[in-house]
């Protein structure tokens, strides 16, 4: 968009430059979403950095079902948020931080029962993981 010379604003907080780092999550609305989303699933709590986050997503999880359900938690609370910043952009009407973390949850959970993980015992258990996780969220 810069190389075409369109003026780029902010679309979460107003800043003229955005770029990937900023975007993802440095900006109080999507460090809010990304807390919401994640709950309780990765301890400790996840920095707003762009690095950091990838480090914590691509090291050793505590078991299986973490590890599986933080990289999908991370890429659809990716996905919406850009959804978000389009929608913003296009002249939409912004959605607060509860009502995308309701969007990401239910796409969470659909996601994990189209694998028919209820089938596939290496995965028993994982809708139940991530419903452990959600406690007074989404």
């Amino acid at each position: 968009m810069r190389a075409w010379g369109v003026e780029q604003g902010g679309l979460f907080c107003g800043e003229r430059d955005e770029d990937r780092d900023h975007l993802f999550f440095a900006y109080p609305y999507t460090y809010t979403l990304w807390l919401r989303v994640l709950g309780s699933l990765l301890q400790p709590v996840p920095s707003p950095d762009w690095n950091e986050n990838l480090c914590l997503l691509t090291a050793p999880a505590p078991n299986r079902f973490t590890s599986i359900l933080s990289k999908l938690a991370f890429q659809v609370t990716i996905y919406y948020i850009w959804k978000e910043m389009n929608g913003r952009r296009h002249n939409q009407v912004a959605r607060p931080v509860e009502q995308l973390s309701k969007f990401i949850d239910k796409t969470i959970r659909q996601r994990v029962l189209s694998t028919r993980y209820y089938e596939k015992p290496h995965l028993l258990g994982l809708l139940q993981h991530w419903f452990s996780t959600r406690t007074g969220r989404a």
